[in-house]
């Protein structure tokens, strides 16, 4: 969470977001989701949102302080503005009979040649605390043009821990195994750095006096490991200075590998960028942005409920959207086809009467709650949970923000979001396809994703879906010449 304070400076923006006129281009959402479906939806055919767009398919306040608050550590983070109408019934996506095999096609979806054709990164995190969720030769490559092992840290002697934190207690193996796998499927391997809560140690190593040290420790793991790069998550503790130093020192110690950057989405009502991002920039291959909860929702006196990566719709009360965030850094001078917007593969809840997007929260009986590692996808969408028993007419989409969400009738109790809610807000196939829309549209560069295991879906998943629907959908989108 300390990442945004050391990213951006306080200022007087309040300019609004952006309408970027999206939403989308309708024939090319309809073209896709017809690649994704190759039967009827199962619950009922597709309704018109107030945009105008025809969309299938049935999701999130917003924190200023945000980052992936705590779970690049592996750890659980913990006003109508006109736009009433703006969430008219939707359908399930129904993804019974993608293309790709329900198993995730892990025997050669992604074959091997490089799956970045369209020029745009698809950077799947892949965490070693739940390896078990989504097993490495389980993975649909066909999805991502990258992935990034995680976490990777430093002991409190500044040398590298490569436990990966791995949940089998096989660190080192599990890493040469995921590379192997993703070089064999024409995906780049990289290793992440970091996460929040690891900052102190970085700042340490990442000393003048101690620096030289952590580059060549970094590029012998890589080596050994069998990486093509570093994700430099270095999210709290953060010494702007030191950080642009490392990376410079990295690039001119390997100038062919790949280095990236997950930086935190901007509140468009009081931050700027600092212009040391924009020198760090000039070293990254990409710079990344958290554009997703904990980076983007928030609940307490001046926030309204909102989603957890929406493309548009920044307001005084909604502060953090894609388009607007991307767009400030670009503004400051980081080039468009190096920038990345973020999504996270779980779903947010709000509590305390909150029953749609744009309601005025308190922050005590109204709070977020879900999120990372407590409401991934995988249970989001599995069979007989909330979504799979709320009715079409609780499935509704958000045409400004491109976003899918549920509104409720009355509370329910939720095992997901742990406490009783009317609102959840989350991703699915159509608001996927949405982000590749409008990073290809607009020349950006891709799109990350926290964690890839939690997009893994049980095999009886609500409305039809494959296992691998969110990956076919990142591939469509995003992939896909």
């Amino acid at each position: 969470m300390e990442k945004r304070d050391h990213a951006l400076r306080s200022g007087n923006r309040t300019r609004q977001g952006l309408a970027v006129g999206l939403l989308l281009s309708l024939p090319l959402l309809q073209a896709s989701c017809a690649s994704l479906l190759s039967n009827s939806d199962a619950d009922g055919g597709a309704a018109a949102t107030a945009g105008g767009v025809a969309l299938d398919a049935g999701a999130g306040g917003v924190a200023a302080s945000g980052g992936r608050g705590a779970s690049h550590a592996g750890k659980n983070a913990g006003g109508s503005s006109g736009l009433e109408a703006a969430g008219a019934s939707d359908a399930d996506v129904g993804t019974a009979g993608l293309s790709e095999p329900d198993d995730g096609g892990a025997a050669g979806t992604g074959g091997t040649v490089s799956n970045a054709t369209s020029g745009q990164w698809v950077l799947g995190y892949y965490v070693g605390y739940a390896i078990d969720q989504y097993p490495i030769d389980s993975i649909d490559w066909s999805g991502l043009t990258h992935i990034a092992f995680a976490p990777l840290v430093l002991n409190d002697d500044l040398s590298l821990d490569l436990s990966f934190s791995d949940s089998n207690g096989t660190g080192m193996a599990d890493a040469k195994a995921l590379a192997k796998a993703a070089h064999a499927h024409g995906v780049k391997a990289l290793l992440m750095l970091g996460g929040a809560g690891a900052g102190a140690n970085i700042a340490l190593a990442a000393k003048a006096n101690k620096r030289a040290a952590l580059v060549d420790a970094l590029l012998e793991a890589m080596t050994t490991l069998g990486y093509d790069g570093i994700d430099l998550d270095w999210e709290d503790s953060v010494k702007l200075d030191d950080f642009v130093a490392l990376a410079q020192t990295l690039r001119a110690a390997r100038p062919g590998l790949l280095l990236s950057y997950p930086a935190g989405s901007i509140n468009a009502n009081y931050q700027t960028v600092d212009p040391l991002l924009v020198t760090l920039a000039e070293s990254l291959d990409r710079f990344n942005v958290q554009t997703y909860y904990p980076s983007t929702a928030f609940a307490g006196e001046g926030w309204s409920s909102w989603f957890s990566a929406p493309l548009s719709g920044s307001s005084a009360t909604t502060p953090v959207a894609i388009d607007d965030t991307l767009q400030r850094y670009v503004d400051a001078g980081i080039p468009k086809s190096k920038l990345g917007m973020g999504v996270g593969f779980y779903a947010i809840c709000y509590t305390g009467g909150i029953s749609e997007p744009r309601q005025a929260t308190d922050g005590t009986l109204q709070r977020i709650v879900g999120g990372d590692n407590d409401y991934p996808l995988s249970r989001f969408f599995a069979a007989g949970g909330t979504f799979d028993t709320s009715g079409a007419g609780a499935r509704l989409r958000d045409a400004t923000a491109a976003e899918p969400y549920l509104s409720l009738p009355s509370a329910v109790d939720d095992d997901g979001c742990g406490e009783p809610t009317q609102y959840i807000a989350y991703e699915d196939e159509i608001s996927l396809l949405a982000k590749g829309d409008f990073s290809r549209k607009n020349g950006y560069g891709g799109i990350i994703i926290w964690t890839i295991q939690e997009g893994w879906l049980p095999s009886d998943a609500a409305g039809g879906r494959a296992r691998n629907a969110l990956m076919h959908a990142l591939k469509v989108g995003f992939i896909d010449p």
